[in-house]
């Protein structure tokens, strides 16, 4: 099933939470390919996707965001009580979309063996790949990161590493917010965010 079209833009916008502004007269243009926002702890990467993705209100500016959008953020995501291969059907499904690649995607990432052990029996690494395997499966033209190596090991990280090439030559938008693995920088459109200022 090929990924939808998707695109994301933030004109001039700025994001207040609990008094405090967090984002500042942000433009970002999101296209087709990898993105990557670097930043310190605290410069407001999480809530710059969070902002894409339509979770929080903005104070000023526009917002315009196309197609299916999946965001992944630190914690992984999935429905406790359910297995890996569950929950990646309960969100296939919850797309409208149906659950016959879950399989293969749970094994793309190393999960084949322990596809149907209760996720909150999976290691921290394994339940990150689990949601990570979500974005071969729900095929979304936009997908978020936030900091997506956190928890992975080095075999994991080259997985995702692969994942996300892979990705960008499924002409899907990818965004990704992290504050190390400059390996990426060479295939991406990089900005740095630096108190709530994107440069």
């Amino acid at each position: 099933m090929p990924a939808m079209e998707a695109s994301a833009r933030l004109d001039d916008v700025s994001v207040v939470l609990d008094d405090r502004p967090v984002l500042r007269g942000v433009d970002l243009d999101v296209r087709p390919g990898l993105t990557v926002v670097r930043g310190a702890n605290g410069s407001g990467k999480t809530t710059l996707l969070r902002a894409l993705a339509g979770l929080l209100p903005i104070a000023s500016g526009t917002r315009t965001v196309s197609g299916e959008v999946l965001i992944l953020g630190h914690r992984p995501q999935l429905l406790r009580g359910l297995s890996a291969r569950e929950n990646l059907s309960f969100f296939a499904r919850f797309r409208g979309g149906d659950a016959g690649g879950v399989g293969d995607a749970l094994a793309r990432w190393g999960l084949a063996a322990d596809a149907d052990r209760p996720v909150e029996r999976l290691s921290a690494g394994q339940r990150r790949r689990a949601a990570l395997a979500r974005i071969d499966q729900e095929r979304c033209g936009l997908v978020l990161l936030d900091e997506p190596f956190a928890e992975l090991d080095r075999d994991a990280s080259e997985l995702l590493e692969k994942a996300l090439a892979r990705l960008g030559d499924d002409g899907r938008a990818v965004v990704v917010a992290t504050h190390g693995h400059e390996s990426l920088d060479a295939a991406a459109h990089v900005r740095t965010l630096d108190g709530g200022t994107l440069r």
